[in-house]
This record gives C-alpha cells, structure tokens and sequence, in this order.
C-alpha cells in the first residue's frame, strides 16, 4: 500500500464520528496510515447529516468514504449513495467476526468497531447494584434515570430487553407485542430524557439524575477526564452498535478507500484503535486492554448470544411510527 494505489487525487478523506473518534482518527489511525502509504489522510468529523451532504453533492462527494450506523447504511444504500465493496482489496475483511459481518443486508460496507450500551453513573453519590436492564422493573430501586431522549431506537431496544416476554428484543419487531415494551418503560424510576452526552453528564453533575443508558467506549473516555467519577456497568444482556465503514458513490479515490478499509483491519491498527478508546474491535487478531475486555464482549460467541445490534431494516417502515410514540411518550414524564 504505497502512494495512492487507486488512483484519484493524492489526498483520501473519511468522515468519521466527531468528538472522541474523530481524535483517535487524528492523532492516531492517520500518524499510522500516512507512515505505512506515503498518503495523505484528511479527517472529517461529523454527527449529523452525512447522508444529506451526500445526496447534495451532485456525484462529487465530500470525502471518499465514512464511517456510518446500521440506520444510515441502510437508507444511504436505499438512495444508492454507496459503491459496492470490492473484498478482493480487502483481505483483512476475512479476519471480521461472523455476528459483526452479519449485521448487514448489503455488501457495500464493513465492519471496522462496535460498542454497547450500559449504566452510567455518578459513583461519589451512588453504590450501583443492578446487573440487568429488567432490574430496573423488578428491583426495589431509589434512582434518577436518564434515558437517550433523541430518537427511539437505543431506549426501545432496551425496553424490549427489560420486557423479557420474547428472545432478547424480538418484542421490538412485533406489532403485537410493543404495547408491552412502553409498559415496561413506565415502570422505569425514568426523571429525564436527556439529548446528547453533555446534557447528560451535566444533569448528573446537578444531581438531576443519578444514572443514564449510555455508551461504554463515551462514558469511559469521560471518566478519563478526571471531572466527575464515573462508574460504568454493562449488563450481560444489553444493546451494541456497529461502525461501518462505507464508500462513497462517486469517490475518485475508490480503490484507495477500499485499501484504507484494509489498513483499519489490520491487527496492529485495530489493537492502537482499542488502546485508545475502549471499543470492541472488529478484527478476531485484535488486542483489548483489560479496562475493555472487562465489560465488552469480544468473542464472537458472546456478541452472538449477549449482545442486540441494531438491525434498522427490520423497523424500517414502522420507524417513523415508533419515533412519533417514542416522542408522544415522553411527554408523560
């Protein structure tokens, strides 16, 4: 992988997540990248509207290739604003765990990092005990929770997991059965739906919520910073999200964006990647520090029988729906 292999402009650009990713990327992954290539690697951080930039960039995309969620994969390819992945520029896809690569409908993206959800909580006022989200229905509990209030695919799933009437968050894809995971959320000690991390972590810092249903990779980066203690407990069973790697339809830069998808595999990218932020890596051959191995699952038996990834498509006609009675929802507390 030297030079610009694909041909192209002599400068690759991703979009990756901003805020913790997007410095991992920086200070990290690309240090790495530009030393092994002899490329130029450009880093985008965005969290909103990478479809839209996309779609509006009349075939001449911003960047060559981004990262993206199950949901956004999902309506990206349904608007064909992806290019198919060509695997044979992408050996190192062949070390991906089978759950991770399963978690697409499509072969026009691939896994790099995933992560899941879990209690975070402010360990100077509070000794946590719950081990399960169904604690949170079926334990005498004295808390303030703090629910994901900006769309309601984190906190649904997760209800359906505390409902426990069905295998995992099979309720989710039942007509029949949603009625019972908005039961379950009313019996939640739920004080406040919160939108984004910092509204969050600001109402713990003014004891308006004890705990909150957030990311682990996020809410360990957070701990790090030193100004609020910050205890993290993921459940056995919880919900877990998958960063795929997607390029862009269009992209001049295309086969050099399928080897930079190569290069993220790799094993001694993937174990930098995890020492940085404590995300499961896709990659069989990667390295997790003891703080991940401690509460992500990594063997892919355990992701396949622990850990609920978003599968968008499945609500995908419904979606609108359940976001409208999510909203409606809230609007009890």
């Amino acid at each position: 992988m030297a030079g610009c292999l694909g041909g192209g402009s002599g400068t690759l650009t991703v979009s990756t997540w901003s805020g913790t990713n997007v410095e991992v990327f920086r200070n990290t992954i690309k240090p790495m990248y530009e030393e092994q290539t002899g490329n130029d690697l450009k880093v985008v951080g965005n969290w909103n509207n990478i479809l839209g930039k996309i779609r509006q960039s009349g075939g001449d995309p911003p960047f060559d290739l981004t990262v993206g969620s199950n949901r956004d994969h999902y309506l990206g390819d349904q608007d064909d604003l992806w290019e198919p992945i060509r695997y044979d520029n992408i050996p190192n896809a062949d070390t991906v765990k089978s759950t991770l690569d399963n978690n697409l409908e499509s072969d026009r993206g691939v896994p790099v990092a995933y992560g899941v959800m879990g209690y975070a909580y402010n360990a100077d006022e509070m000794d946590f005990q719950l081990s399960s989200w169904r604690d949170l229905v079926t334990q005498d509990v004295d808390m303030n929770l703090a629910l994901p209030g900006s769309y309601f695919f984190n906190t649904v799933i997760m209800g359906a997991i505390a409902t426990d009437e069905a295998p995992m968050e099979q309720e989710l894809y039942s007509d029949s059965q949603r009625d019972l995971i908005f039961e379950t959320l009313r019996e939640m000690p739920i004080s406040k739906f919160y939108e984004g991390a910092q509204d969050l972590w600001t109402s713990m810092s003014q004891g308006v919520t004890d705990v909150g249903q957030y990311f682990y990779a996020y809410s360990r980066k957070r701990d790090q910073t030193g100004d609020m203690n910050i205890g993290i407990q993921v459940p056995d069973r919880t919900m877990g999200y998958v960063d795929h790697y997607q390029v862009a339809r269009g992209s001049s830069n295309r086969q050099s964006a399928e080897e930079f998808i190569n290069f993220l595999l790799q094993e001694d990218v993937q174990t930098a990647y995890a020492e940085e932020f404590n995300l499961g890596m896709a990659s069989k051959e990667a390295t997790h520090p003891e703080a991940t191995r401690a509460e992500v699952p990594i063997e892919n038996a355990e992701l396949e029988g622990n850990t609920v990834f978003k599968q968008y498509s499945q609500v995908a006609e419904s979606a609108s729906n359940l976001n409208d009675r999510f909203t409606e929802f809230q609007t009890e507390f």
